[in-house]
């Protein structure tokens, strides 16, 4: 008998099954400043090229720069906070 693959799991995943309710994860993804369905594809790791992925990047790649060049590194959550979010 054939075992069915692993499901796989995330922090977010975990956050949005915890959440329990669609108002909630409604909410959740309000407060983000984005869709559920979105949250749901980063949770499930079905996007290609997340903006989180890139935020990543930027931040390692700057690292990089500041150990040739001197230049700044710049954290993951300075990025994600280094703009006002518009009201």
């Amino acid at each position: 008998m054939d075992k069915a693959p692993p499901t796989q799991t995330t922090p977010l995943l975990d956050i949005l099954r915890q959440l329990g309710t669609a108002e909630k994860r409604d909410e959740f993804a309000q407060l983000a400043g984005t869709s559920t369905a979105y949250l749901y594809q980063l949770a499930g790791c079905n996007r290609a090229s997340s903006r989180v992925r890139l935020a990543k990047a930027i931040a390692d790649a700057s690292v990089v720069m500041q150990e040739r060049y001197g230049s700044r590194a710049i954290t993951v959550d300075e990025l994600a906070t280094m703009c006002p979010l518009p009201t």
